[in-house]
């Protein structure tokens, strides 16, 4: 009775349709538009240095004996260790412009494109290409400009726009210097040979002027990379150690193999190009860095001797060569200056070339040299055969940056002795270059170590910033050059001082 009740109920209904849900509307795209630099001061691997396309060892490039065999060079590729190209520059130079990166990827839609505009002209229009993960950054090479960037984005008919403003600018920064510049006593492989005793074999970017990037003016050029995403920066580093003014940046240092002055190694790889930043360390060896040291380790009152060796052997005693050599980098430096932006350079040899063309605003930042005479409590060190009375001495009348005129030295028996100081030293010789116009020297490489209550020489220990006395040890040309510790402190002042310029 029940399931024939049912079947009279469901023959006399009507079955009437509903109406079919109307489709979704596709969503309409959005686009949103950011671009940055594409770095060329690489660091591939995070480690704190520059990874170039000059090749790396084939094993263990940060072992004490890395093989010779090099591998990975000129493949447009950086990877882990790999040396400056050419032993000198951090990235290719593209006479096209410099890469960057444009980045549609937290858009949404099918397809997108870019229109990039200059001074309100369309000069590129990129193909639309499918908006995904994989496809959403791409890589354009332009030419330092200002530009209008447009992304576009199109879906079902219907296209978003978002435009942005972009300044592409390249940091080109060219290094000169000495082996306080060059990282002599800082090979890539240095903390191998810290860690480990045995035979050692230094990595070097660049093997006959012993440069590195862990010299402080490369650190400093990967630091103001990674500053901002909106400025890529490259470094052409020739430091060489053992340079002077007129053998290394003036003249060709061809105890180093070098056959071009520093100034001409780098015009040829900047070619026409304007230089924004020139790092400058110079003049250590020029005042006879290496005869000081030789004189003092060999005689008591060490700057009334007569220098045994070195560019000081000519003159009766070590402080009338220190002083008659300090009295001639003024001039120096003016040399230096008409070929950094000058309208001429004349080199050493007296011959006349082209001077590294400097972009407006452009500063060049001779760096200070950094006190290694201290210990740990800030007292004039005594080393080996070097006493505290010619350490002060070394201190007060090289680096001081205003030393007393003239200076009171001590001698071994007590007596004083009044020593001229009509040139100053060396490193007020450098911060007095600020009255070249362009010129900000760099004080921090000195008031770092120079100015703290601590002192960080070569007798400081833990605290030491300089390597002492190194033969023993395999590797004896890092001897009083700044160590690891050091080289970070200077890279760090060189880099305040290239960000506020």
């Amino acid at each position: 009775m029940r399931q024939a009740l049912i079947a009279a109920v469901l023959a006399g209904m009507v079955l009437v349709s509903l109406p079919a849900a109307p489709a979704a509307a596709a969503p309409s795209p959005t686009a949103r538009a950011s671009w940055s630099m594409v770095p060329q001061a690489k660091d591939v691997d995070g480690n704190g240095t520059i990874d170039g396309d000059g090749g790396f060892p084939a094993q263990g490039a940060m072992s004490r004996q890395p093989s010779t065999r090099f591998k990975g060079a000129g493949n447009r590729i950086a990877q882990s260790h790999e040396r400056l190209i050419n032993g000198s520059l951090s990235w290719y130079l593209s006479p096209k412009g410099f890469p960057v990166s444009l980045d549609a990827c937290r858009s949404s839609g099918e397809e997108f494109r870019w229109r990039i505009a200059r001074g309100g002209e369309v000069v590129r229009t990129t193909q639309w290409r499918p908006l995904n993960p994989r496809t959403c950054v791409q890589e354009l090479v332009l030419p330092e400009e200002t530009y209008r960037l447009t992304l576009e984005v199109r879906s079902a008919g219907r296209t978003a726009r978002q435009a942005t403003t972009a300044r592409v600018r390249n940091i080109l920064v060219v290094a000169l210097g000495d082996s306080y510049a060059s990282g002599e006593g800082n090979p890539r492989n240095v903390d191998a040979w810290l860690a480990e005793a045995g035979p050692f074999s230094p990595y070097w970017d660049d093997d006959p002027c012993n440069r590195s990037v862990l010299g402080a003016p490369a650190q400093a050029a990967l630091a103001l990379e990674e500053e901002s995403s909106k400025t890529s920066v490259t470094l052409v580093n020739v430091t060489c150690s053992g340079a002077t003014v007129s053998r290394g940046i003036l003249g060709a240092q061809t105890a180093a193999g070098q056959t071009a002055s520093q100034v001409e190694q780098a015009a040829q790889i900047v070619g026409g190009r304007e230089v924004d930043l020139v790092l400058l360390t110079i003049g250590g060896n020029d005042v006879g860095f290496t005869s000081i040291l030789q004189a003092c380790a060999l005689s008591n009152n060490c700057p009334l001797t007569k220098p045994p060796a070195g560019v000081l052997q000519s003159y009766p005693t070590v402080q009338a060569g220190v002083q008659a050599r300090t009295g001639m980098l003024p001039a120096d430096f003016d040399r230096i200056a008409a070929c950094l932006g000058g309208p001429t350079c004349t080199l050493k040899d007296g011959r006349t070339v082209p001077a590294l063309a400097l972009a407006p605003g452009a500063r060049v930042l001779p760096t200070m040299y950094p006190d290694i005479t201290r210990d740990q409590v800030g007292a004039p060190c005594r080393y080996l055969t070097l006493t505290a009375s010619d350490f002060g001495w070394a201190r007060d009348t090289v680096l001081l940056p205003t030393p007393p005129r003239p200076y009171p030295y001590v001698t071994v028996s007590g007596a004083t002795v009044p020593l001229a100081m009509d040139a100053g030293s060396l490193n007020q010789v450098i911060a007095a270059t600020a009255r070249i116009p362009g010129w900000q020297p760099v004080a921090g490489t000195w008031g770092a170590s120079g100015e703290s209550a601590e002192g960080h020489g070569v007798c400081a220990g833990d605290a030491a910033w300089v390597f002492g006395i190194t033969a023993l040890s395999g590797f004896p040309s890092a001897s009083f050059h700044p160590n690891p510790a050091g080289q970070r402190v200077l890279g760090r002042a060189i880099h305040q001082a290239a960000s506020g310029a």
